[in-house]
């Protein structure tokens, strides 16, 4: 007869048999996605060296360069379109609009640029006096003056006025 011992380490060896057939099953499976994971990466390390190949061929200055001459009117800067910081225009208060820069000495340079804009002088003995060199660069790069805004011009304002607004109600 077989002993109650005998048949608890039977069963024992059993349970162990399975358990390490299981890992074994686990371990094979954790290998097959470690390949193909491995595969994933490989594939994924040639694609971005393709990908890097063609940055490189679009990026080309000569080829861009060509492109730009083509399918562009776009010309190099000369010296003489190109001047320092001195000669910019400041910026006007931040949240306000253009033209209401004008106010209580600040905007100077917007008031040079509006008023070359609409072709006349800035009041000299106003609060938004500027110096010559600003109202001169501010009408430096067109001599003639705008005359009145197109239909085209009052709808893109209109557009960007509407902008403007959604953007003050969205950040209060």
């Amino acid at each position: 007869m077989i002993r109650l011992g005998t048949f608890v380490w039977l069963a024992l060896l059993t349970m162990i048999g399975v358990g390490l057939y299981q890992v074994e099953l686990g371990v094979l499976a954790k290998e097959s996605e470690l390949k193909q994971i491995n595969r994933q990466i490989d594939a994924n390390r040639e694609a971005t060296h393709v990908l890097e190949a063609e940055w490189s061929y679009l990026n080309d200055p000569t080829r861009l360069a060509d492109l730009a001459r083509r399918y562009t009117d776009l010309a190099p800067a000369t010296p003489t379109q190109i001047a320092g910081f001195d000669r910019l225009v400041p910026r006007p208060p931040a949240g306000a609009p253009f033209e209401r820069g004008l106010h209580e000495g600040g905007g100077a340079g917007a008031a040079a640029l509006l008023a070359s804009m609409k072709g006349s002088e800035p009041d000299p003995t106003g609060p938004a006096a500027t110096p010559a060199s600003v109202v001169s660069a501010a009408a430096a790069p067109e001599e003639k003056s705008p005359s009145k805004p197109t239909d085209e011009q009052a709808a893109a304002d209109d557009v960007i006025d509407a902008i403007l607004a959604d953007m003050k109600k969205a950040q209060q």
